[in-house]
């Protein structure tokens, strides 16, 4: 009986010994308190994904005043355009203060990084946002991921509640310079050539055919952008 006492001590020993250094881990090279926000809580049940991602995944957050911390759980809200991390410590999701960080970078499983900056917006519903980096040279490419509550059929949910409502994706692209702001552009070909006077849309089809880029995607859109940069093709604002 002794031996299974003394055994059951050094086993929870253990296990606390393995959270601490896991926390360890986590935390990196940061001070928890440095990070300032508010309980999150979760948002209403209905069909679609108020999130940019599934789950919480490895990121980093850039402050305001240029410090950096890494190896945070990170999630990205699209619905409400807030950044929210997983502090292990007090098992609670906590939405970060907006002004706080300049921000924020998300790393996918298979390597993927994906950085997002905090501007602000002059146009509709102005304010500041979370704008993905698509592109960033002379001109940069930024996509506004935004999620919309919206009606819908009325459905059940996977629990037998009838639902009509369903979180809904609206994604928006800017052409943005410091010096013009931001130009609202779709995806596409036909959008993106109707960026250039007549003379020089001639001569940005023959680019694009040379070199086999076709403007169908977010990829085909930043090749593209990068090509007319390349060879100092102006592009109206």
């Amino acid at each position: 009986m002794a031996n299974r006492i003394i055994y059951i001590i050094m086993l929870l020993g253990l296990l606390t010994a393995t959270s601490s250094m896991a926390q360890d881990q986590e935390s990196g090279n940061w001070d928890t308190e440095k990070i300032k926000g508010t309980r999150h809580f979760p948002y209403p049940s209905y069909s679609g994904n108020p999130y940019l991602t599934d789950k919480f995944i490895s990121g980093e957050i850039d402050f305001a005043d240029g410090e950096k911390i890494e190896k945070l759980f990170l999630r990205y809200s699209t619905y409400r355009d807030e950044v929210i991390y997983f502090n292990r410590g007090i098992s609670a999701q906590i939405v970060i203060d907006k002004l706080s960080i300049s921000g924020f970078t998300l790393f996918g499983d298979d390597g993927t990084k994906r950085v997002f900056r905090q501007q602000y917006f002059n146009g509709f519903n102005s304010g500041n946002r979370f704008f993905e980096v698509l592109s960033d040279r002379e001109i940069t490419l930024l996509a506004y991921r935004s999620v919309v509550l919206q009606y819908c059929p009325v459905y059940n949910n996977e629990i037998g509640i009838v639902k009509n409502m369903e979180y809904v994706p609206s994604f928006n692209y800017y052409l943005y310079t410091n010096k013009d702001g931001y130009i609202p552009i779709k995806i596409g070909k036909n959008p993106f050539l109707s960026k250039f006077t007549k003379p020089n849309q001639k001569l940005v089809r023959k680019l694009l055919r040379q070199n086999k880029i076709t403007i169908k995607d977010e990829p085909g859109m930043v090749k593209a952008l990068e090509l007319v940069e390349a060879n100092r093709i102006a592009i109206n604002f």
